[in-house]
């Protein structure tokens, strides 16, 4: 019986951080920036900065005048407007398991969106959702305004 606690113990340990690693996966970078770009990540606020990485459930907000160009592991880019606020809701890029997920919420602001692999191999696992619409993807390249 003692002998399977410290067994025990481990495999909880493990599960808790497994479980956990899910939401802090590293899903891209910040390419460049120009002003004032701020990265919410869950309550830890980051000032962007070229290079940083990119978490999933992540917020970026850019402030007046400010820019932000985003490279996601599958290759889609966001050329990120002033006065941009948007969350990552998922983002699943596995071409071996053909498992592709990329959802972000775009709340205000613009964003100049050029696909990747994951909209090229299966465009309807892309959703972009506004507060007012949700857009699927057809395309490679389009732009997204919301006021």
């Amino acid at each position: 019986m003692k002998s399977t606690i410290p067994v025990l113990i481990g495999f909880l340990i493990f599960c808790s951080t497994s479980a956990g690693a899910s939401s802090t996966e590293e899903i891209g970078l910040l390419k460049n920036i120009s002003g004032d770009v701020v990265i919410q990540r869950q309550e830890t606020k980051i000032s962007g900065q070229k290079g940083l990485t990119l978490m999933k459930t992540d917020r970026l907000t850019t402030k007046d005048e400010s820019y932000a160009g985003i490279i996601f592991n599958d290759g889609t880019t966001f050329t990120v407007g002033p006065n941009t606020e948007f969350d990552i809701n998922n983002f699943k890029f596995e071409p071996d398991k053909k498992s592709y997920d990329f959802s972000v919420y775009i709340k205000r602001g613009s964003i100049v969106y050029n696909s990747g692999k994951i909209g090229k191999l299966s465009p309807e696992s892309v959703n972009i959702t506004t507060p007012r619409a949700t857009v699927s993807i057809r395309g490679t390249r389009f732009i997204i305004n919301v006021e």
